[in-house]
């Protein structure tokens, strides 16, 4: 028999396993092409999905529609009836905490929508968007970096008329900040990025969607089809591109994305292979290996999701699939592989460490744009940069933007906001952006984003110069 726990373990869009009538399949790559959406999959990822799917399918369908690799083995029918009791037990407690949240109105800052998001997910989903690699070193100063630096306001302005207003990624923006694209958001919300998407068009603001993510990106195009159709313009979406070892798949998703609307692509190159997040792969049971290892041997064979041979001469085949849609580098950290991109033809960076989820003590996206600052800052006037990771607040927005940023991208504060309140959680998080980021104008001394300056904030180090 598999093990329940080894089940459990596959509980992600991007490693899906299900037990259907006592039988463990892989549903990794099938969800994406399931009639009836994946949401419903990867919901159920890493669980019993037996009474679901009997509701909804006749016999055989698994048969007609699975090949038999998918087929995993069986499980121990005694640990899965002790195993469905406690997660109807889960769900009961879920559906009271829903229940028991304030309303949504009454949520006043960001980091407030994480105390709501805990008490309805799973701890395990909880962790999956809580942690980080190994130490969360890097997680932590995503936030922390932005507390090294103070802002010097400037007074006697007029600041009656505040305009917020700006241009991401070609795109119109309500505010500086668009959503950064982030994997299963489904784990908190049935309708996961779909909420992402209304909220979007709703309040003007650019989302980013991940390859990874939890509903099949046509549903996603098929979302923003529906929101275009009702506000009358269609909202602004990018994509993030995971390049694949399988090219011509790669190749596949970017023509979707970019035929389904998406005006901009943004290329992960922070994370060629997979992570490590310790205390994801404890709730897991995760276990690892205590045999003698391969010395002196060089380590070539890997089996990650993303192509570990991606690098600068890939851009041209990238560029040669994108056309005329502008291409923007994900998880830079190095003053020199900006310069790099900018002699590449790359239409800009996006300063990141993958919310601290790859490579721990990776620098954050604000310290490294101060680097860019320090040491080089025409590079800011020769292509776009953003700052994503760590912003919770509007004066976090608007340092960023005083150094140089074009935009803030956030990630985790609308995962936190859609797990808790569904759409109305996402909009409600823009609203809390917009009045800090207004506030914070009229208080600096500004009434446009291009009247910030380097000299309106100060940092750690400079304090006594």
């Amino acid at each position: 028999y598999i093990s329940v726990k080894e089940v459990a373990k596959h509980n992600l869009s991007q490693d899906a396993w299900v037990i259907i009538n006592g039988k463990v399949y892989d549903v990794t790559h099938f969800h994406e092409h399931h009639p009836g959406g994946a949401a419903v999959i990867v919901s159920n990822a890493g669980t019993d999905a037996s009474e679901i799917f009997n509701s909804l399918h006749p016999p055989g369908t698994i048969e007609n529609h699975l090949p038999p690799e998918c087929f995993k083995g069986r499980i121990d029918p005694a640990a899965l009836a002790k195993a469905n009791a406690a997660r109807t037990a889960e769900k009961q407690r879920t559906l009271a905490a829903r229940n028991a949240l304030p309303p949504v109105e009454t949520i006043l800052g960001l980091d407030e929508f994480e105390v709501g998001e805990t008490s309805v997910m799973s701890e395990k989903s909880a962790e999956y968007y809580r942690g980080g690699a190994l130490d969360g070193i890097s997680k932590d100063d995503n936030k922390s970096s932005f507390k090294k630096c103070r802002l010097v306001p400037r007074v006697m302005r007029d600041v009656s008329t505040i305009v917020p207003q700006t241009t991401l990624f070609g795109l119109p923006s309500a505010l500086p900040v668009y959503i950064s694209p982030a994997s299963n958001a489904v784990l908190g919300h049935p309708d996961g990025e779909l909420n992402l998407t209304r909220a979007a068009a709703k309040t003007g603001i650019v989302q980013g969607v991940s390859y990874v993510a939890s509903y099949p990106l046509v549903d996603i195009l098929d979302a923003k089809a529906e929101q275009d159709e009702r506000e009358g313009e269609p909202m602004g979406m990018v994509y993030q591109v995971y390049v694949r070892p399988d090219r011509v798949k790669t190749a596949e998703m970017i023509r979707t994305a970019i035929d389904g609307g998406c005006r901009a692509l943004l290329v992960t190159v922070d994370s060629n292979i997979g992570d490590f997040r310790q205390s994801v792969e404890k709730l897991k049971g995760t276990t690892g290996d205590a045999e003698p290892g391969r010395r002196m041997q060089p380590f070539t064979t890997f089996a990650p999701p993303h192509d570990p041979s991606l690098n600068w001469d890939d851009l041209d085949w990238l560029q040669g699939i994108a056309q005329d849609v502008p291409i923007y580098l994900k998880g830079v950290s190095s003053v020199e592989d900006v310069r790099i991109a900018h002699e590449r033809g790359v239409k800009g960076c996006i300063l990141s460490n993958h919310g601290g989820r790859q490579l721990d003590r990776a620098r954050s996206g604000f310290d490294s744009l101060r680097r860019i600052h320090e040491q080089d800052p025409a590079l800011l006037q020769k292509l776009e940069i953003y700052v994503d990771g760590g912003a919770r607040r509007g004066t976090d927005v608007l340092m960023a933007l005083a150094l140089g940023a074009r935009g803030v991208g956030l990630g985790r504060p609308f995962l936190f906001a859609q797990a808790a309140y569904g759409e109305r959680g996402a909009i409600r998080a823009v609203r809390i952006l917009e009045k800090e980021i207004v506030t914070a104008m009229q208080l600096l001394g500004v009434s446009r984003l291009d009247e910030l300056r380097p000299e309106m904030v100060e940092c750690l180090g400079e304090f006594w110069k």
